[in-house]
């Protein structure tokens, strides 16, 4: 199980669904002269899918999320003993459903990914 923030607010990942996956950036290209230039080599660039169910305030949030252009995404992981991931990125594909409308609270079942900023 994770524990997620995006700028600073935690989400309440009770029924959580994710998938993680990492990637490197390598870009090479050849000059006019033919000589051959090499960017900065970039690993573990970290995409971070997740659906969960929300109340509808978190779904405002996510919703607010969703129109931003950077977001600053704070991972925390049982698994990898507490260890804290936290980078610059984007949110694509968000959707959001209503499943439950009650007399409290109306429920919607969310998913997005977050993307490297910098990738």
């Amino acid at each position: 199980m994770i524990s997620l923030a995006l700028n600073g607010r935690y989400l309440d990942l009770t029924d959580d669904k994710y998938s993680e996956s990492y990637g490197a950036v390598d870009n090479v290209s050849t000059s006019e002269a033919g000589t051959t230039l090499r960017a900065v080599t970039r690993t573990h660039i970290p995409t971070l899918s997740v659906a969960y169910k929300c109340i509808e305030e978190e779904k405002a949030f996510l919703d607010e999320c969703d129109k931003a252009s950077m977001l600053t995404a704070s991972k925390w992981s049982e698994e990898d003993s507490g260890a804290e991931l936290e980078w610059p990125c984007y949110m694509s594909g968000y959707s959001a459903d209503l499943i439950v409308d009650g007399s409290s609270h109306r429920f919607y079942k969310v998913s997005f990914k977050l993307n490297d900023l910098e990738n």
